[in-house]
């Protein structure tokens, strides 16, 4: 498996902002995937705020993760963040999206980011493994959700 820049593959563009919309379209009423696609293909960036990873598996891309500059309205003094960690579901449970967060963590840090922002519905426990803090827990366009911090520094 790889972790590379989705804007050295944009091929496989389609198929992320599908997972995408399919896994957090609830975020964004009435958000089409047409929008969410132009959304991501600006956050395609290399080494820089926006950047989006993707890991390639056998010529497959299996998953992804980003590094934005903001994810959480309510929350506009907290950046950058982890964003849209996900994995095809049938190749979940061995690594591959503790390997994409790490990747983030690395490209931030080597931007000079001193501290990492996420918030989750249900994976709470999952980042707390590597090493994330609870900030709070709190509701969030619907559901409860925990902010999450990483110090880099």
């Amino acid at each position: 498996m790889g972790i590379v820049y989705l804007a050295d593959h944009l091929e496989f563009l389609p198929t992320v902002a599908l997972w995408h919309h399919q896994e957090w379209g609830y975020l964004r009423a009435g958000d089409t995937l047409e929008a969410r696609a132009g959304r991501l293909r600006k956050e395609c960036g290399h080494a820089e705020i926006p950047t989006t990873l993707v890991a390639i598996e056998n010529g497959a891309v299996i998953g992804s993760a980003m590094l934005i500059e903001d994810d959480m309205d309510t929350r506009p003094q907290l950046s950058p963040w982890l964003a849209s960690v996900f994995v095809v579901p049938e190749r979940r449970r061995k690594g591959i999206g503790a390997a994409l967060a790490q990747r983030i963590i690395d490209e931030a840090k080597g931007l000079g980011v001193p501290r990492l922002y996420l918030y989750t519905p249900d994976a709470e426990e999952f980042y707390a493994r590597q090493g994330w803090v609870v900030l709070e827990r709190t509701p969030y366009k619907g559901k409860d959700v925990t902010v999450m911090a990483y110090d880099l520094w």
